[in-house]
Formats: C-alpha cells, structure tokens, sequence
C-alpha cells in the first residue's frame, strides 16, 4: 500500500499556507479599502460595508475548507496467516504478523485449552457452508479467535509503537495519559487474547514465583513454554480515548483526530503465491489453507485542532503508526522485502534449466 506524504505534515504545511494567503489577502484588502474610502463615504451605506465584510469571510472561509479538504487517510492492509489440515498455525519466516499471530495461538492455546477445543471444534473450513444453493458465512469460534488474534496483536504494536515514540519526551507530563490494564473498558477486555496476557503472572498457573518481578520492578513481558505475559500500558495524547464500535473495529478518538482500525475476516483465501508457500515456507500448498485478513485503517483529523490546535508533536505518530502496520501486517509488503519477485524468477529459470537437462535428447 502506497501513500502519498504524510497526513499531518500535509495539513500542518496547509495551516501555514492559508495563514499566508490570508495575511496577503489582509494586505491586499486595505489597499483597496484606501482606493474605495472615498467613495464608501460618498455612498454612506451601511449594507455596502457589511456586504463587502461578508464577501471577505466567505472568501476565507472558501480558502480555509479548500486547503484541509484532505484530512482523511484511508489505508487497506491485506494480511496472511497459513494453517495445515491439522489446524496447526505455519509460520511464514521474517512476516511479523504471521510470527505474532503463531506465537499468541501458541501461549494461548498452552495456558486455556478450552481456546484450543474451540479452535478445533469449529474449525476455519467451517465458515462456509452451502444454504439454498448460496453460499453462507458462519461466525465460527475459530474465526472469533482469529479476529480476537489480529486485533491484540494491533494493540501490542500500538503500545510498542507509541512508547517508543513518547520515550524521552520533551513536552509536559500532563499532554499525555497512560493507559494500564485497569483503565480499559470491559468491552476491550472481551478479547480473550488481551484479557488472558495481560492479567498479572500472580493470578496464572503458567507463571511461578521466579517469574514475577524483583523488589521495586516491574516485568513488561514474560515469554515461556507455558504461556505469554505482556503488560499493558498504552500511551496517548491528554483527553484522548480508547473503544470499541461493534465487534472488530478500535476507536481512538482525541483533540487531534479520530482514529479507526477495523480487522475483517471473512474465510477469503489469500492470494498468496504457491511457489513462495513450496520454496519459501517450506510447506505443500495443496495440503495447507491460507487465509486473508483485511486490516482497515481510518483518520479524520479535525479542523478545529489544524487551525488551532497546539503541540502537533504529540500527535505526529499517527502516520509512523499506519506505515508500522503496513510493514508488519502486509503481504505484499513481505513478499516486497524479501524481494519475492527476483527470487520467484530465479526459481523458474533453473527449473526450465532442470527440465531442460533431465529431459532427453
């Protein structure tokens, strides 16, 4: 996915540039307003002045709109995840989604092995079934999890990526808030992913007393053959919070803008390249399922914060973040750093090479 600049430093150069037309236009109205003095005082006409005052706040008004009319960022991210007929989660190597998504089934499979009695109960090929000649799409547990997977796994690379971005921060402590586990609405803790790895090692069998924190410390993740703990600490801009609309879709909303990440699955099969799956995963594409994720990614940065809005600092992480989500998330970006195409075409020119010397004379 592909994008033309920045959101927020586009607007930010469109803020100055409206304040330089407007101080031009300031100027060039007074040296018409010298020209015509004259004869607004032989006309002496109130509706004259209030009639070229209106013109002048509609021209402003038609030249602020004009310059932000592009506010909104709209980015589709297509995401892959591989699993063999045994329901068994295959890792595509050096795809951060794809690792991610292996390691949370791992961990939370190991911990409640109800998830896992769920995931193979209904399994994913069980989604589609045909109903009156149509093809029907059932929400089965195996596709919650799956949505429930991709949209912590978004969370964790929000926290990562926000802490890191607010790490050494110069600004005053009081622009920002920090969200923790307990600050989070029931309706995010549903997610059985983030409920189950931020709960506090104390209260999980998976974690024994070496594994908690020394005197004074505090653990941010634990990683172990029984189960994944990462403490949840989320870090935004002051006045800004965190939700849920519907069943897959997170909301952050702010002084600066509103942002909305949506994840949908619906069983697609993805368009994953079956030489990349032989070659590269290592796995036969005509004995494993590959699935499509759709990650949508929503902001509308609000006027009133470009034209007066203050410490754009504190919010120029929202176009870091989407390029983020694209380099995890994205297929196409993974087949692109790994440079998919050149090694697809070398793998074709020595199989015509192969065929060429096998074959006889």
């Amino acid at each position: 996915m592909e994008r033309e600049g920045k959101l927020l430093e586009r607007l930010q150069e469109a803020k100055w540039g409206v304040v330089e037309i407007v101080v031009l236009a300031t100027v060039l109205a007074f040296s018409i307003g010298v020209f015509s003095s004259l004869a607004m005082e032989w006309l002496s006409n109130r509706s004259v002045a209030i009639a070229s005052v209106a013109c002048t706040l509609l021209c402003l008004v038609y030249i602020a709109l004009r310059h932000t009319r592009d506010r909104k960022l709209n980015a589709n991210i297509e995401s892959t995840f591989i699993v063999d007929d045994d329901h068994n989660m295959i890792t595509i190597p050096e795809y951060d989604a794809s690792e991610a998504v292996a390691r949370y089934f791992e961990g939370a499979f190991a911990e409640n092995s109800a998830l896992r009695r769920q995931w193979e109960r209904e399994p994913l090929e069980s989604m589609r079934e045909m109903v009156d000649g149509r093809m029907q799409i059932r929400n089965v547990a195996s596709a919650k999890l799956i949505r429930e997977v991709y949209e912590y796994a978004i969370l964790e690379d929000l926290t990562t990526h926000l802490s890191d971005y607010f790490n050494g921060f110069a600004g005053r402590d009081e622009d920002l808030h920090t969200y923790e586990r307990n600050d989070l609405p029931d309706v995010l803790l549903a997610n059985r992913f983030l409920e189950l790895f931020s709960r506090d090692m104390a209260d999980r069998d998976a974690f024994g007393p070496d594994d908690g924190p020394p005197d004074g410390g505090r653990v941010v993740m634990q990683t172990g053959p029984g189960g994944y703990f990462h403490h949840f600490e989320l870090t935004l801009p002051t006045g800004s919070t965190l939700r849920r609309e519907g069943n897959s879709t997170l909301v952050i909303s702010g002084p600066a803008f509103q942002m909305k990440i949506s994840v949908q699955f619906r069983g697609t099969a993805s368009r994953i390249p079956f030489g990349h799956v032989r070659h590269y995963v290592g796995a036969d594409p005509f004995a494993v399922h590959a699935y499509q994720v759709r990650i949508n990614v929503q902001v509308l940065v609000r006027r009133s914060f470009i034209f007066g809005g203050r410490r754009w600092n504190n919010h120029l992480w929202v176009d870091s973040l989407v390029d983020s989500l694209v380099e995890r998330f994205s297929l196409e970006r993974h087949l692109t750093r790994i440079n998919w195409p050149m090694v697809a075409a070398t793998l074709h020119c020595l199989d015509v090479r192969d065929r060429r010397t096998t074959s006889p004379s």
